[in-house]
């Protein structure tokens, strides 16, 4: 069974992303994911490139699992949902799909709030909680 994600990213796979197999490079998945996580931080409303030095996300895990290769000129959607909250943390799931809507890839991302003055961990910001949770709810 499919999982279920409200938010997609659109991305078309470049030359640049390939490596001397002719595939894209397990490397550019997360940077594939992190394109799809900052659309999705817009998405739910809480990202804002003037205040985001102060208090961002960094993140603290991935795991991907690799299922199929990515061809160059492929056009790609990346599903990003957030599973959980603590009291710091985010724990998201993805995927990737291909154009022809097979599972390509997928994987879980934890996402820690940060203070990038402070160096440190913070308490995920109040509005983000109730911002992320509206929007996915709003998906189901």
């Amino acid at each position: 069974m499919k999982e279920t994600f409200n938010f997609f990213y659109t991305i078309t796979v470049r030359y640049r992303d390939l490596d001397a197999q002719g595939h894209v490079n397990n490397a550019v998945y997360l940077t594939y994911l992190e394109s799809a996580r900052i659309a999705y931080y817009q998405a739910v409303g809480f990202w804002h490139p003037g205040t985001f030095p102060q208090t961002g996300m960094v993140v603290a895990h991935n795991t991907i699992d690799y299922l199929a290769p990515i061809f160059f000129g492929q056009f790609i959607r990346v599903g990003l949902r957030t599973d959980a909250m603590g009291t710091k943390s985010l724990k998201m799931s993805f995927l990737i799909e291909n154009g022809d809507g097979q599972e390509v890839a997928r994987g879980k991302s934890v996402m820690v709030a940060y203070d990038n003055q402070q160096d440190k961990s913070v308490p995920i910001p109040e509005d983000w909680r109730k911002k992320i949770t509206q929007f996915e709810k709003e998906a189901f």
